[in-house]
């Protein structure tokens, strides 16, 4: 029987009625040649020889909850499982624009998943313009995080034959029914007593490391931000469950060209662009401007160099990533003082991630009860009903997703747009969730209906900003060759 990791585990009790702790991956295909469309049948076989080996990482696995929460869920096979349950076929009313997509992306992301089956599903749909076809594949983020969900897309358009496979394939768990409350509990209270015994003083030494070596950090001239230093604005203002979904897609070669003559990373231009959209939306709104910065909670696929041998009973663990807090300071009326603030927030953020040599605080939860987290979630969310300071004010991540064109149902369908929206919780009304695929930059917005008003004005400005960013540049481009051209000579 294996048990979640404390990272895994805290998606789980995370979850809430207004946050279903979700993600969705939508790939969008179009047939390669008007003769050779496959049919739905031929889609559905791709798809499932595709993922057969995940399934056996956590797709086919429930996830039981121990009594009292005594300590973390554990992974049990479902002996009902079906992947034909999990495959439905649909089409988007006519015309099946971007807007029919997203009214229906806006509606799955507002739904939680079934507690009693494994956290997934999926849906195949039609009638998008151009002939194009859609893949939407939405799971409880305990199943993956950015990086991994990105790994097992390329793995599943590159997949070799079914009697290919890998004989060996590590599984979640060796049950397929669910324990009774006794066996639950002893082997609850026995993978404490090991990971007290075992595993907690070397953790605890490496903490007390990483605590000193932060500490030398904040007392040197790099001001690394932390949680709960971001101020209460209307980004975090409660609200229902329902979203609102919008996107837009840029040029990653664009957005290569424009942060190398700024002089920073893409993640850096991602975020000022995000924090200028931003500006321009608490103006019109009529808000005022925080007089601290805004505070972005970004995950980093930074692991450190944690090389602690692992006691607790179980394999697996599909959510390791650190968070990086970065200061937006909307005060900062230029965008490239802005942009330099911001570069130095992420520098600051990143180096504190390096010093904590793998000992993050989420680690702890490994040894943390679970009643004990779910006491956390609830005085978070009790602070941010009173309007204290939440642990940040939006959540921002970037992951760099397959370079290489995908293909499916052996090279008839081609993928031209891979978007991924993150899951939306209760410390904020806002989360964008940024992916790359070939050329293409998209910048997925998930709102809370009815909490940010004209939502569709924010994506507006993010447009906005980079077309007016594009244009500067070109112009400055343009500026610095009429310098250098050579100078006629006049005889």
């Amino acid at each position: 029987m294996q048990r979640l990791r404390g990272s895994d585990a805290q998606t789980i009790y995370n979850e809430t009625i207004t946050s279903p702790f979700v993600t969705l991956k939508v790939m969008i295909y179009e047939p390669v040649s008007p003769e050779t469309v496959p049919c739905f049948e031929e889609i559905k076989t791709f798809i499932t020889e595709g993922i057969s080996a995940w399934s056996e990482k956590g797709l086919a696995f429930r996830v039981v909850r121990i009594p009292l929460d005594l300590h973390h869920p554990v992974w049990v096979k479902d002996r009902d499982f079906c992947l034909d349950d999990y495959i439905h076929h649909i089409a988007l009313p006519h015309p099946g624009d971007r807007e029919k997509l997203c009214e229906f992306i806006s509606y799955i992301m507002s739904m939680p998943l079934d507690p009693h089956r494994p956290l997934w599903d999926s849906w195949l749909v039609e009638g998008l313009e151009g002939n194009r076809i859609a893949w939407f594949c939405k799971m409880h983020h305990v199943l993956a995080d950015g990086l991994m969900s990105a790994e097992q897309i390329s793995r599943i358009h590159q997949q070799c034959p079914v009697d290919q496979l890998p004989d060996e394939v590590i599984t979640c768990s060796d049950i397929n029914e669910i324990p009774g409350t006794l066996r639950l509990m002893g082997s609850a209270l026995i993978d404490l007593v090991k990971s007290y015994a075992f595993e907690f003083p070397d953790y605890l030494k490496s903490y007390i490391r990483s605590r000193k070596s932060r500490k030398a950090l904040k007392e040197s001239s790099i001001n690394a931000y932390s949680a709960f230093q971001a101020p209460h604005t209307f980004l975090n203002e409660p609200g229902g469950p329902y979203r609102v979904y919008r996107y837009k897609t840029f040029s990653l070669q664009e957005f290569k060209t424009v942060s190398r003559s700024l002089g920073c990373t893409i993640n850096d231009l991602v975020l000022t662009v995000c924090s200028e959209a931003m500006r321009r939306y608490f103006l019109e709104l009529g808000q005022d401007l925080p007089r601290s910065p805004l505070l972005v909670a970004m995950p980093v696929a930074n692991k450190g160099e944690d090389k602690r041998q692992k006691f607790l009973n179980t394999e697996t663990q599909n959510n390791d990533v650190s968070i990086a807090f970065v200061p937006l300071d909307l005060q900062i009326r230029d965008f490239k003082l802005r942009l330099e603030s911001i570069k130095q927030g992420t520098a600051a953020a990143m180096e504190s991630i390096r010093r904590s040599d793998g000992a993050r605080m989420d680690n702890f939860f490994d040894f943390m009860p679970g009643s004990l987290m779910r006491l956390m979630t609830w005085i978070l969310a009790r602070r941010q009903r009173k309007g204290k300071n939440p642990m940040a004010n939006i959540a921002i991540s970037n992951v760099p997703g397959p370079r290489e064109p995908l293909y499916a149902c052996h090279g008839k369908l081609r993928m031209v747009e891979l978007i991924s929206c993150g899951n939306l919780i209760d410390i904020g009304a806002l989360g964008i969730t940024v992916w790359s695929y070939l050329d293409n930059l998209s910048f997925s917005c998930l709102f809370r209906k009815c909490t940010l008003p004209h939502p569709e004005r924010f994506t507006h400005h993010l447009n906005e900003t980079w077309r007016e960013l594009k244009h500067d540049h070109i112009q400055q481009h343009d500026q610095i060759s009429e310098q250098n051209l050579p100078v006629k000579q006049h005889g």
